[in-house]
């Protein structure tokens, strides 16, 4: 589970983007590259394919096998896609979720530099969070207060 998004930043960004979006962005897209394979499966719903397709129908964006497996991974973790003998393909399990995928298309087409600095500020907020709980976490263990 992702870390929260500190406050003020998610009231920035609710300003320029539905707030039902950057919950899912904060929730299921860890990067501007993993909306783009999202959105390539949304573009493509009719078609299954291996990580090595997408690479090569994706260009001239680039992105390599492994990031497309990682990404695939975590999007069938979450119910967006289904994958079946190496082969991935659009398959938002709930209509909410396909509602969202639908959003992040909006914003991507409608407001590209709005989405990319949102898709940043959220990933940039949880690895502080992140780097944040490991430190306090490691003053812990040595016996400083928190």
């Amino acid at each position: 589970m992702r870390t929260a998004v500190c406050k003020p930043l998610v009231e920035v960004m609710a300003a320029q983007l539905r707030r039902t979006l950057i919950d899912f962005i904060q929730e299921c897209i860890p990067t501007y590259q993993a909306a783009e394979l999202l959105l390539f499966f949304a573009a493509h719903q009719d078609g299954e394919f291996s990580a090595e397709e997408i690479v090569a129908a994706m260009r001239p964006v680039l992105i390599t096998v492994p990031a497309v497996r990682e990404y695939a991974s975590l999007f069938v973790d979450k119910g967006l896609i289904g994958q079946s003998q190496g082969r991935y393909r659009h398959a938002p399990m709930t209509e909410d979720l396909r509602r969202r995928i639908g959003e992040l298309a909006d914003a991507y087409n409608e407001k590209p530099v709005t989405l990319i600095r949102a898709i940043h500020r959220i990933a940039d907020g949880n690895a502080r969070s992140l780097a944040d709980s490991f430190n306090q976490k490691e003053g812990l263990r040595r016996g400083e207060p928190s």
